[in-house]
């Protein structure tokens, strides 16, 4: 990891945690609505079948039916994930993608 990428994850995990120690954070957001016509949008505006949007954010097939259907309701880490997919998806599938590899240099 270069120096400089390292150093702002260091300066973001030590704002964390002066937020987290001032008091004024809860520990777990649950305000964040997500019905199941909101799962369904994000699911066809990402141009994914069933199948390959959750194979695509590791989310399981049946589940995501069932959210859709309304029988089930996503919590919290997939509610978040979901929120922010809502606002923007390219830069959720941008930070989920594999990183570029690095290629051969011909000797």
């Amino acid at each position: 990891m270069k120096k400089e990428r390292f150093q702002q994850l260091t300066d973001s995990l030590a704002e964390v945690a002066r937020h987290v120690g001032s008091g004024r954070i809860r520990g777990r957001v649950s305000e964040i609505e997500i019905g199941a016509d909101d799962v369904r949008a994000v699911r066809r505006r990402s141009g994914l079948t069933q199948r390959q949007f959750a194979a695509a954010f590791g989310i399981g097939l049946g589940t995501l039916q069932k959210w859709e259907r309304g029988e089930r309701h996503p919590s919290g880490a997939a509610k978040s994930l979901l929120k922010v997919m809502q606002v923007d998806l390219a830069a959720v599938v941008k930070a989920l993608a594999p990183p570029p590899r690095k290629g051969r240099h011909a000797a």
